[in-house]
């Protein structure tokens, strides 16, 4: 996967706009959308200023695979809060799985 459309699913799944990041890292949204279709040359500089908005490192922007990104939703209250897991080995996808079972376990106790 090209770094622009690594960049693009990383923002997407932090909810934040074009408009957004560009103003963060002061260009417009024009120049900002060219990084993300990858018609423009991406300076490390550059790319360590979006990592800086998006919340994040260089390492973890440029390793990001959307295939290895779980949404977890907790529902709390009255609030609903989606927690980004990134899964990068076995164990934890297990410790993940383990922890859904048990969820569903404490659910169906409330149920009967």
């Amino acid at each position: 996967m090209s770094i622009g459309k690594k960049i693009k699913q990383f923002r997407e799944l932090k909810n934040y706009t074009q408009s957004y990041v560009a103003e963060k890292i002061g260009i417009t949204v024009g120049g900002y959308s060219k990084i993300e279709r990858d018609e423009t040359d991406l300076t490390i500089s550059r790319l360590n200023q979006i990592a800086v908005v998006l919340e994040t490192d260089l390492q973890t922007i440029l390793n990001f695979e959307s295939k290895n990104i779980f949404n977890q939703t907790h529902n709390k209250t009255a609030n609903a809060i989606v927690h980004n897991l990134q899964i990068n080995e076995n164990s934890e996808l297990k410790v993940l799985l383990n922890h859904i079972i048990d969820e569903i376990s404490e659910i169906k106790l409330k149920i009967n």
